[in-house]
């Protein structure tokens, strides 16, 4: 049923990563924190998204979550991408509070007698929707009908549609009305257009062409990579950096004791640094006495790796991010 599943966004990751090794009094720890927030309320969003979503009968769909394809020299991304014989179902979803209007060319947020404009979320899925026939048509896929909605999944959200946007009106809806929207669609396109043969050459198609999306994030807010604070971070009491004696890393503030905070400390680099670490950016990032201990380290982490002896350099695991 979910071929491609929901996970965090990277971006989010990467902020989340900042924010804690970031000094507390970094001038730009307030841009971090807004993109937090903001980022964490389209994947709050998108979870509400998924849960509907997970509630369809599993035959009936193939479901990619946050699909990333080419087109050209660029790349295109859907929230949520449904494949059946009958037809696709694009999905974007918005979290937006208050109360809402929709126009033609516009969305107007209105909170607390604030009123914030953004672009028609109908637009930008049609525009996926005319990506993806591009896509489909470069890998010589059959037609399939290509319908498009807009899921708003904040429930206390107010949607108006402006006088005689008949459009709206067919392709939104919330999160709660979302599988009687999908019910709707699928008795209007009621027969299979392409075979189970065909369904599974498009889904190892998409599966083989997404392309997950990873930011310089640091440089996007014009950090540098110095600023960030090396160290592993204690759990109880979040001082950094723990000490390490004797293979554990030890808190100095609350004596607490791990053996796992090298995991979250690897992860914040391939985040905010690199993709790639060698022993002595190990041995330097977590601070670690000496090469051999930052050996022990990299055998107990089992990371992918390329090279040899010196020139051996240590990738991400395979299932990060």
């Amino acid at each position: 049923m979910f071929d491609l599943t929901l996970i965090k966004p990277i971006t989010l990751q990467q902020a989340e990563a900042a924010q804690r090794r970031l000094p507390s009094n970094h001038s730009m720890m307030a841009e971090v924190e807004l993109k937090i927030r903001i980022l964490a309320s389209g994947y709050k969003g998108e979870k509400t998204l998924n849960y509907f979503l997970g509630l369809l009968p599993e035959k009936n769909y193939h479901i990619f979550h946050g699909l990333r394809l080419p087109v050209r020299n660029s790349f295109f991304q859907m929230d949520a991408h449904l494949l059946s014989p009958k037809l696709i179902i694009l999905l974007e979803s918005k979290n937006y509070s208050g109360t809402l209007t929709l126009e033609r060319h516009q969305i107007t947020q209105e909170i607390n007698n604030i009123k914030m404009v953004y672009d028609n979320p109908i637009s930008q899925v049609n525009r996926h929707k005319i990506l993806l026939q591009y896509f489909f048509q470069k890998y010589q896929i059959p037609p399939i009908p290509i319908e498009t909605v807009v899921v708003f999944t904040n429930s206390s959200s107010e949607i108006k549609i402006a006088q005689g946007y008949h459009e709206a009106e067919k392709k939104i809806c919330k999160a709660s009305n979302l599988l009687k929207k999908i019910e709707e669609l699928e008795k209007y396109y009621n027969k299979e257009r392409v075979d189970q043969k065909t369904i599974g050459k498009i889904k190892r198609l998409l599966l083989s062409k997404h392309t997950p999306y990873r930011s310089d994030f640091l440089g996007s807010l014009g950090i540098n990579k110095s600023d960030i604070l090396p160290g592993v971070c204690c759990s109880n009491c979040l001082y950094m950096p723990m000490e390490y004696k004797k293979n554990k890393w030890i808190c100095p503030v609350c004596l607490k004791i791990s053996k796992e905070g090298i995991h979250e400390a690897i992860n914040d680099f391939f985040l905010l640094i690199n993709t790639t670490i060698t022993n002595l950016e190990l041995r330097e990032f977590l601070q670690l006495p000496t090469r051999r201990s930052s050996s022990y380290q990299l055998e107990l982490l089992n990371l992918p790796s390329t090279g040899t002896k010196k020139g051996r350099v240590y990738h991400p695991p395979r299932d990060f991010l």
